[in-house]
């Protein structure tokens, strides 16, 4: 349906107004150029459009495009799907002649719902992403939020944002209850409570925090903020965790240990302070003084067997004793009592003597015997070939010089090439050193690696890179390399050298190495060095004086060490114990390492512990409780004290009868039931709500006594064996019952009819099975009558009343009912007249060919009081201008339609 000029509407669709257009299942536009495009859309108000399903635009030049979006605004634009815009604001009408049903807007102004499921409320209100809320005039609404919620960690919902402003344009929200659910928002002062409670730091530089219990005035015996449930710390050199107090503990326990060690050791180097041989830089020797500038013996020196043994005086003397007397006047002296020299031929200064048939010589460490000619050319000769590089022996007893090519360059004696390969070796030993160190490391990772490749690491031979080398060490301990072939021995050589080389070459430098060792024996006796095992493996431990010193030796001037590995001075000793000393008196600690006890240290009269802060209360909790709740336990168990006392007294009552719903005062005394309590009635059914028998029961004397079973069965026997019962009335007449089944109670009253009842004075109950309160004239009313509930029960007036008045409501109810829905009839069959008669006035007019033998289609429509009616027919004027035939067919908005044909023959 289509009302307006240029209106247009299909589809069962409904257009009303200029221009308004409708190209969809059920659309609806109304206004002027109003657009509805989309399946059951609505679109109302000036250039209103709705251009999806579902679509509702209302407010001139709103724009729903979005499915099942709304709209409502001037220039409101709901473009998402499900999308709700509602606002109003400037626009930029494209169609001012009325007839375009088209309009654009201004994207920076409208109020704009553009993102699925978003809600834009507000002028100029913008919800773009998809879940979105924009609340409030030009509010924009804010993408999804991505990560983990800030505090909680839980990751944040997929649903869009609520906004109730912009950046640099925010509102407050205001009159914010407070949270309750984890999801729920919280107001300022729930906040304010969670901060005032929060540990923050001092200032913005956080570099310190303090805690807000009470300031401690004694060094934290008292007052301060306890810690509690700190996981252990890192300890190392660079770590800045905090540790725990078991952390604490384990580090006094520790520091205790060492306390007692560095004392023991503080004993020992004291001791050997004032008592060892010490060494003395200005004398360059070890010095026997004991401090006091003069000589003092060395006693107890055993006899001395190498040639570097010290001697006694035992051995002195029995030395000199047997030189002495082997002198003889041949024998060959000294020249002079300095015994500096010896010349042979008497002393006379004669030609040189030979000395011959010398036997050979002992070639030993400290030997001082002479040496034959074949000796020392022996010697010349291995000293030559020991030496190697070209060294030969000659026959004057003088060696060649040798050349050495090390290191890339020549050395022509041995010291200087020993020298310089002891600058490498010193380096090579370093390095060994850092090497070994990563060895330890790379052992440490070996062993984690799997079953087979840590089988084939223990018995191969295997490139370290750590090293930069093969390391033949097995399960971390050194092992040989067997069956090595010799290596080559030249200047470029990179070849293996196996041990019978080496042996070649220890056995022809030892005698070099043993005169540089005789030359600087005492002064290498003095280095301090590394010890070494029976073997000559170097071991991780220096020993004073190679090992031979009988105690430990002092080390003066020792810097305070600051590294892990560093030697710590006794300055250092006694700072850390002095700490140890004071943290000792005032820590709280267990009584033993079980740590199932702690005594506070607060002699005879207790430690107080001020401070506490609550502790759970529950069936497992182990927290400490401070006063305060110890405090509203006795509070609580003072309450309940008095409360049992009270339930005791109030036992005792109920127990002595004299409370309760049953009481007797007086042992002897009256039975009370409810006398304290107010009802009409006392209910003696049981648990299954039935009856029971209530024994001991006195007969009644008074009206108001219960009665017993005898006394009702004495009233029964009477009526039983009576035919007719006189009763004593209020006057001088008496009552009467003419059968045993009946009954009549008042003066005159007579119960005549069988199972008939009558009841008060003069009433008469002829009929039977009746009822009467009265007589024919002189009716009562029956009174305080409850209402019935049974079918057979009496109504009272009320009920009645009620009843009435229901069934009134009801006809009444029904009778509108009815009415209106006959108006409703009434009405639909109004409005179908009318669209009747819409529909005979558009037949009506339809018109007909006017010349022979024409032909005509024509429509026609017509509107009758608000229903529209159309007409479609054909129609044919004959020849001979004599016939007429016409055929129609007629429909209205009622959607009634007719069919119609008819012909006609003028004359």
């Amino acid at each position: 349906m289509a009302i307006g000029d240029r209106a247009s509407a299909s589809d069962s669709g409904i257009s009303i107004g200029i221009g308004a257009s409708t190209t969809k299942n059920s659309a609806i536009a109304i206004g002027t150029v109003a657009l509805a495009t989309g399946n059951t859309s609505f679109a109302l108000g000036r250039q209103s459009a709705a251009t999806a399903d579902y679509a509702t635009a209302i407010g001139n030049v709103a724009y729903a495009s979005g499915e099942s979006g709304i709209a409502m605004g001037h220039s409101a634009f709901a473009q998402g799907y499900r999308s709700i815009a509602i606002g109003s604001s400037d626009s930029r009408a494209a169609g001012n002649d009325g007839v375009s049903s088209g309009a654009t807007y201004n994207p920076a102004t409208q109020t704009r719902a553009s993102g699925i499921a978003s809600v834009a409320l507000g002028a100029g209100a913008v919800a773009a992403p998809d879940g979105s809320i924009a609340l409030g005039a030009n509010s924009v609404g804010a993408a999804n939020a991505t990560g983990p919620a800030r505090f909680s960690g839980d990751a944040i919902a997929s649903g869009g944002a609520l906004s109730v402003g912009s950046a640099g344009a925010e509102r407050q929200v205001r009159n914010v209850a407070g949270g309750t659910a984890g999801t729920d928002a919280v107001n300022v002062n729930q906040l304010a409570a969670v901060a005032d409670s929060a540990v923050q730091y001092d200032d913005a530089t956080k570099g310190n925090v303090t805690l807000g219990g009470s300031t401690s005035t004694d060094g934290g015996v008292t007052g301060g903020t306890k810690l509690t449930n700190v996981a252990r710390g890192a300890v190392s050199a660079t770590s800045t965790d905090a540790v725990n107090g078991s952390q604490l503990y384990q580090t006094n326990q520790q520091l205790s240990n060492v306390s007692t060690q560095v004392a023991g050791n503080t004993s020992n180097i004291a001791a050997l302070q004032q008592d060892a041989l010490q060494w003395n830089a200005t004398l360059g020797a070890y010095d026997a003084s004991h401090g006091s500038g003069a000589p003092q013996q060395i006693a107890n020196v055993a006899q001395g067997v190498k040639g570097t043994d010290a001697v006694n005086v035992d051995q002195l003397n029995a030395a000199v004793k047997t030189g002495v007397g082997q002198l003889d006047s041949l024998a060959v002296k000294y020249d002079d009592a300095s015994k500096q020299q010896v010349s042979l031929g008497g002393g006379n200064g004669g030609a040189p003597v030979r000395v011959t048939n010398v036997a050979e010589g002992g070639v030993l460490v400290g030997s001082t015997d002479a040496v034959n000619g074949s000796q020392l050319r022996h010697a010349t000769d291995g000293v030559a070939a020991a030496l190697g590089g070209g060294a030969t022996a000659n026959a004057n007893g003088s060696i060649n010089a040798p050349k050495y090519d090390v290191g890339g360059a020549t050395f022509n004696n041995v010291g200087d090439a020993l020298g310089n390969l002891d600058t490498r070796v010193a380096g090579n030993t370093t390095t060994i050193q850092n090497h070994e160190t990563r060895l330890g490391n790379a052992e440490t990772n070996l062993a984690n690696n799997t079953t087979a490749i840590s089988g084939l690491q223990k018995d191969a031979l295997q490139f370290d890179p750590g090293v930069g080398a093969y390391n033949a060490a097995r399960g971390g301990v050194a092992t040989q390399i067997t069956n090595v072939a010799d290596g080559g021995i030249a200047a470029g050589s990179t070849d293996a050298v196996n041990g019978g080389q080496l042996y070649g070459v220890k056995s022809a430098l030892e005698q070099q190495i043993t005169n540089v060792s005789n030359q600087a024996g005492e002064a290498v006796k003095n280095v301090v060095k590394y010890d070494v095992d029976t073997n000559g493996n170097r071991l991780n431990s220096v020993s004073l004086v190679g090992g031979d010193a009988a105690s430990p030796v002092v080390l003066k001037n020792v810097a305070a060490g600051v590294d892990d590995t560093d030697a710590v001075n006794v300055k250092q000793l006694k700072s850390v114990q002095s700490s140890v000393n004071q943290l000792g008196a005032m820590a709280v600690t267990y009584d033993d390492a079980s740590k199932g006890v702690i005594t506070l240290g607060g002699g005879a009269g207790g430690t107080r512990i001020t401070n506490v802060q609550a502790g759970t209360l529950s069936a497992t909790s182990t927290d400490a409780v401070n006063g305060a709740q110890l405090h509203a336990t006795n509070q609580q168990v003072a309450k309940n004290t008095t409360d049992i006392t009270n339930l005791q007294e109030s036992v005792t009552n109920v127990t002595n009868g004299k409370a309760g719903l049953v009481q007797q005062q007086d042992p002897n005394g009256q039975v009370t039931v409810g006398a304290g309590t107010g009802g009409t009635s006392v209910n003696f059914a049981n648990s299954a709500n039935a009856d029971r028998v209530l024994t001991g029961v006195a007969a009644g004397v008074n009206n108001n006594d219960a009665v017993n079973v005898g006394q009702l069965n004495s009233v029964l026997k009477d009526v039983r064996t009576n035919q007719e019962i006189k009763a004593a009335a209020t006057d001088a007449n008496t009552s009467w019952i003419a059968h045993a089944d009946a009954g009549a109670f008042g003066a005159t009253a007579t119960a005549s009819g069988k199972n008939a009842v009558a009841v008060g004075q003069g009433s008469v109950a002829d009929r039977d099975n009746s009822f009467s309160v009265g007589a024919k004239g002189n009716e009562r009313q029956v009174t305080n009558v409850a209402a019935g509930t049974a079918p057979t029960d009496a109504v009272n007036v009320q009920q009645l009343n009620d009843n009435v008045a229901a069934a009134s409501a009801a006809s009444r109810g029904y009778t509108d009912q009815r009415i209106g829905q006959v108006y409703n009839d009434l009405n639909t069959v109004k409005k179908d007249m009318f669209g009747g008669v819409a529909s005979a006035m558009a037949v009506a007019g339809l018109p007909q060919p006017t010349a022979p033998g024409r032909s005509m289609v024509s429509a026609a429509t017509a509107n009758y009081r608000g229903q529209q009616g159309f007409a479609a027919g054909y129609s044919y004027l004959t020849q001979n201008d004599k016939w007429v035939v016409k055929a129609s067919v007629t429909g209205n908005s009622r959607s009634d339609f007719g069919a119609v044909v008819g012909a006609g023959y003028q004359f």
